[in-house]
């Protein structure tokens, strides 16, 4: 089986989450489709008895959300997004919210956007992007996905 373009990536953003106390319930890459246009997806559970957030705020966790859009769906565009929803009882999340940082932002610094979340209910924005000797073969894969 073949290992989708963006695993490497998300693979460093639970590793670095895991780092900081945060352990995801779940973390999967996946393709999905909007409009009959696929796009990649990954999506990261975290969870008040797994990941330590705050069960006051978060009682039946969050779910972080990042997709990169080929740009042929004309309701997108093209590269990566961040954002980051409340899970409800049912396992479904609400409508999901942009989260404040670059589409390829250093796993560490998602980490610490997160941590303020979790325990504010805001995320601090964050600028730094992953660094690109890191980031230039994930994106490159993705890119060559979209070709395919």
């Amino acid at each position: 089986m073949r290992t989708l373009p963006h695993a490497p990536y998300l693979d460093a953003i639970e590793a670095a989450l895991t780092e900081a106390k945060m352990e995801p319930e779940q973390a999967d890459a996946l393709v999905e489709d909007s409009y009959d246009q696929p796009y990649l997806r990954g999506v990261i559970t975290l969870t008040p008895e797994t990941s330590g957030i705050p069960a006051d705020r978060y009682r039946h966790g969050l779910v972080l959300i990042w997709d990169w859009h080929t740009g042929r769906d004309k309701y997108y565009d093209r590269g990566p997004v961040w954002q980051w929803a409340r899970l409800n009882d049912d396992g479904s999340n609400r409508d999901p919210e942009p989260l404040p940082v670059p589409g390829w932002v250093m796993p560490a610094m998602l980490t610490a956007a997160v941590a303020t979340l979790a325990h504010t209910g805001t995320a601090t924005p964050m600028t730094t992007g992953w660094h690109q000797h890191l980031r230039a073969p994930v994106q490159d894969a993705c890119e060559a996905w979209a070709k395919e």
